[in-house]
């Protein structure tokens, strides 16, 4: 402090580090747990996407073996089978597909850190547009 109770040249440059210090640790803080919530999102759709092809596979092996035993006494064993089989491909693949679409919503980069991190570059280089 100078004699006029104002801080120094000093004193201020100390407390500019201080704070450009505490807003790097508070970015990089925001970027961890936005980064973790977004793998936790893409792991939701990964256990979809497998998930559903697990079920898809045991599907394929048990509704086609009873569903062709069912519907053969009405259309014929050739027949049961291909509709037996054409249900459960189209049940999977909507899971599937499901899975796919939350996974390509999901993104790993933390775009709420970087907007905030080029808000700041902005407001410290003055170039606030």
């Amino acid at each position: 402090m100078d004699s006029h109770g104002e801080p120094s040249i000093a004193d201020l440059l100390r407390q500019l580090v201080e704070d450009g210090n505490h807003l790097v640790r508070t970015e990089i803080r925001l970027a961890k747990a936005e980064v973790r919530d977004n793998l936790a999102s893409a792991k939701n759709g990964a256990a979809f996407i497998g998930i559903g092809a697990v079920l898809l596979l045991g599907a394929v092996f048990t509704l086609l073996g009873a569903g062709v035993g069912f519907l053969t006494p009405f259309v014929g064993a050739g027949w049961a089978a291909v509709i037996v089989g054409v249900a459960t491909l189209v049940i999977g693949g909507i899971l599937i597909a499901s899975g796919a679409r939350s996974l390509s919503v999901t993104s790993v980069v933390p775009d709420k850190t970087v907007t905030s991190v080029k808000r700041d570059a902005q407001t410290i280089t003055g170039n606030n547009r």
